[in-house]
């Protein structure tokens, strides 16, 4: 085990108050910022031991192999995802962070996309690479090199809550993206309806994998300080309430439309980077 950073990552604040207990693991929160960070939390050797097997089985959804209704069904699951980003980059080459098994990367293949995939976990790259043919690399993000300005598009589907090091991730994705290229981050709200009111139930928190929980108002202006600006985001709809809901017969048809009133377990944002200064300046 070790202890997080003394200092918030996100506005250098010391001080921190009890968030959440769950599971006997505690989750503090910036008083300043707002941003919660797990702590202690586990050493990057007991890392290596936690993405097994195991884990992969019970977080991600398997698809059969290419070219079988299985597969064109689970990749039908990733359609949002890339709906999510495509109006502002429509060819180019994606770099999926925390790719898991894959399937998001195929899809993106399918309409086009020059695609590669990252992720720390062997077990889950092997299957990525082996099964649906994802090219990849395996390894510690911070232990990885691509040449700047390689990508168009860098995305982070629920992998930046993840990091021991947010920092190290999106200044990564910085260099890594070309100019006006966009990072797409997905990252589980702990001030959504789902979390308030199923508290220390709440999924979201899912220790001791989770080592940073963020807001909406702390993930842009996290990703804000390493040049990144906000050009589209979302709320995820509130299972919470869809279920409350679907107990009327009467509402039950309805209850996914008014459960899109109320933010649910995830936010997620398109934002585009602007390299130059001459470009800020423009945009300021």
């Amino acid at each position: 085990m070790e202890n997080a950073p003394a200092n918030c990552v996100l506005c250098g604040n010391k001080e921190k108050e009890l968030l959440i207990t769950v599971d006997s693991w505690c989750i503090q929160r910036c008083v300043q910022c707002g941003l919660g960070v797990l702590d202690p939390r586990p050493s990057s050797d007991e890392l290596a031991k936690l993405y097994n097997e195991d884990y992969c089985e019970d977080r991600f959804v398997e698809g059969g192999l290419t070219g079988t209704p299985e597969y064109t069904k689970r990749l039908s699951l990733e359609t949002h995802r890339i709906k999510f980003f495509r109006s502002f980059k429509r060819s180019g080459k994606v770099l999926d962070i925390g790719c898991g098994y894959g399937y998001f990367l195929a899809a993106c293949r399918e309409k086009g996309y020059d695609i590669h995939g990252l992720d720390f976990s062997d077990w889950a790259a092997h299957h990525a690479r082996d099964r649906i043919g994802i090219p990849l690399t395996i390894g510690p993000l911070d232990e990885v090199s691509f040449p700047e300005n390689s990508f168009d598009v860098i995305t982070m589907w629920h992998s930046l809550e993840h990091m021991s090091d947010p920092r190290e991730a999106v200044s990564r994705a910085n260099s890594w993206l070309k100019d006006d290229g966009l990072l797409v981050v997905d990252v589980p709200n702990y001030t959504g309806t789902d979390a308030r009111n199923l508290k220390e139930e709440w999924n979201g928190w899912d220790p001791p994998y989770h080592f940073y929980h963020f807001t909406p108002q702390a993930l842009t202006s996290f990703l804000g300080k390493f040049g990144f600006r906000v050009i589209r985001k979302k709320d995820y709809h509130s299972e919470t309430i869809k279920a409350s809901l679907k107990k009327y017969p009467l509402i039950n048809l309805i209850a996914r439309p008014i459960s899109k009133f109320y933010s649910g377990h995830s936010f997620a944002v398109v934002t585009r980077l602007k390299k130059s200064a001459e470009d800020q300046d423009a945009e300021s």
